[in-house]
Parts: structure tokens; C-alpha cells; sequence
């Protein structure tokens, strides 16, 4: 209850400070959730610091691939996010440092 707690309070607290910067509409951070998500993906969904740690690759990953690559370019750089959670969950779907969960029947 307190991690979806510091969550919202955090997410409201990036909403309300990237206001100003973006036009007031329901859609305003749907980039941002995209690179959120796959932080969280590739660092593993259970794990707080591998959500850090994938934050910091997918930040990395998608300006290299943006200064480097040209024809991604500044026009394709969700893609790079997108390219990364769809190579994690077919490579290794608990994320880099998540656990895997065995369930016996």
C-alpha cells in the first residue's frame, strides 16, 4: 500500500510540474509512460532498483540510438523504448533484475 502510495504521489507530483511545459489534455504523458514502463520492464517489475538501473539504460540507449543511428533520428526515439520492452519480454520477460516466480501445482 505505501509503494502505490509514494507512486501516485510522485506520478501527480511529475504531472503537475510538466503541466506548465505541455497543453492541459487526459493524453499529456503518454511518452513519459512509455519510458516508464519500459525502465520498469527491463529492470524487472518486482525490483525498485532495477527500475532505476533500466531507467538509466533506456535513457541512454535511445539518445545513442538517436545520435547514432540516422534514420531513427529525434522523430523515432519511442521507438527505441518500444524496440527495447518488446526485446526483453521475449529474451528475458522477469526483466534484468527481477525474480522468476515457480509456481508448483
Amino acid at each position: 500500500m505505501i509503494g502505490w502510495g509514494l507512486a501516485a504521489t510522485i506520478g501527480a507530483l511529475a504531472a503537475s510540474l510538466a503541466a506548465p511545459q505541455l497543453f492541459l489534455q487526459p493524453n499529456m504523458l503518454v511518452a513519459s509512460l512509455i519510458y516508464a514502463f519500459a525502465a520498469a520492464v527491463l529492470g524487472g517489475l518486482d525490483s525498485p532498483v532495477g527500475a532505476l538501473v533500466g531507467g538509466l539504460c533506456v535513457g541512454v540507449a535511445e539518445n545513442l540510438a538517436g545520435t547514432y543511428i540516422s534514420w531513427i533520428g529525434h522523430d523515432f526515439k519511442q521507438a527505441v523504448a518500444l524496440a527495447l520492452i518488446l526485446g526483453v519480454l521475449l529474451l528475458k520477460p522477469e526483466g534484468l533484475f527481477g525474480a522468476r516466480k515457480v509456481a508448483r501445482v
